[in-house]
């Protein structure tokens, strides 16, 4: 499969990687070649992403990430944020793949206030459900500074509530590229060091370390956000590796089941049988045997009865 923008040079039509199985390291470095070629044409034009224009290598880079998914080279610099020079998807991309790889996604409920996304695998028979409202947003560390949020929240909620279900069905099909450009703008930038004069006590410390201690003071809440993504990336790369069950994961869980009125002992067997329809399993011994990616699936359920049973309805 070819896309639909061949260039004159012989053998440098820029083609899906995947068709490759990306082993063929010179097929690919002649798509990455073919694919500069372009970028450095079409980013002098008025007809690139703002976010590309006079920058050829953000375009090659947003080119070859699109070939992945079987883009077009035009498609994917409409297709991928130029995010800090890193070419990222957006929530609407991943959507985009993930019906085309013939899982199903549809949008619940979209407002201000709450969305809920909800995401069928090919060949299942049971739906994941996403749902992010302002309570959860509100924990963020952008929810404040990210103008998004004011200005066009069901639009980011809606986002964040697509992405994650993306991921939940579709991970084969996004091929390393699961975080949607709407979630990744809530890290926040790494501030510039702010100029100011040598003090007495600044000539007292030693150099190295002054310049250490500057460097960690203005780049920490960076640094936080950066841990964050990176812890979230790792729970993420865990459902790929069928790693067990978290501690936090059963924190989580266990706070729902308070809240839904299943606690104690006396409820064990309640919330194994109930665990056991969710995951579609019989004979069920304890949570501790769940996996990561089962017990994620477990928790946007009890969720989902969490929100059923506040709006009135029976759960």
């Amino acid at each position: 499969m070819t896309t639909d923008i061949e260039l004159r040079q012989p053998g440098s039509a820029i083609v899906p990687l995947q068709s490759t199985g990306g082993t063929d390291l010179r097929l690919w470095a002649e798509q990455a070649t073919a694919a500069a070629v372009y970028a450095e044409a079409i980013c002098r034009t008025s007809m690139v992403p703002s976010a590309y224009k006079g920058k050829p290598e953000e375009a090659t880079a947003a080119i070859l990430a699109g070939a992945e998914l079987g883009l077009s080279p035009m498609a994917s610099l409409r297709a991928f944020h130029n995010i800090s020079g890193t070419p990222t998807p957006s929530a609407m991309t991943l959507r985009a793949v993930v019906l085309a790889a013939g899982h199903q996604v549809e949008i619940v409920e979209s407002t201000n206030e709450r969305a809920v996304v909800r995401g069928l695998r090919k060949g299942s028979a049971e739906w994941q459900t996403s749902v992010w409202d302002v309570p959860r947003a509100e924990q963020l560390g952008q929810w404040k500074s990210n103008a998004m949020y004011k200005t066009n929240r069901a639009q980011m909620l809606a986002a964040r509530a697509t992405a994650e279900v993306c991921r939940w069905i579709g991970a084969d099909a996004l091929t390393g590229m699961p975080y949607a450009a709407e979630e990744v703008d809530d890290i926040p930038p790494a501030r510039p060091p702010v100029a100011r004069r040598l003090t007495a006590a600044d000539l007292d410390e030693p150099a190295s370390q002054s310049v250490v201690n500057g460097v960690r003071a203005v780049n920490d809440a960076h640094a936080e956000a950066i841990a964050r993504m990176h812890a979230e990336q790792a729970a993420f790369a865990s459902t790929e590796t069928g790693e067990m069950v978290t501690r936090e994961q059963q924190k989580h869980m266990f706070a729902l089941w308070n809240e839904l009125g299943f606690t104690g002992e006396e409820n064990r067997a309640n919330r194994l049988e109930i665990t056991g329809k969710i995951l579609g399993v019989e004979g069920l011994e304890s949570s501790n045997d769940l996996t990561f990616d089962e017990a994620e699936r477990v928790i946007a359920a009890l969720r989902e009865r969490k929100e059923r049973t506040a709006g009135g309805e029976p759960a």
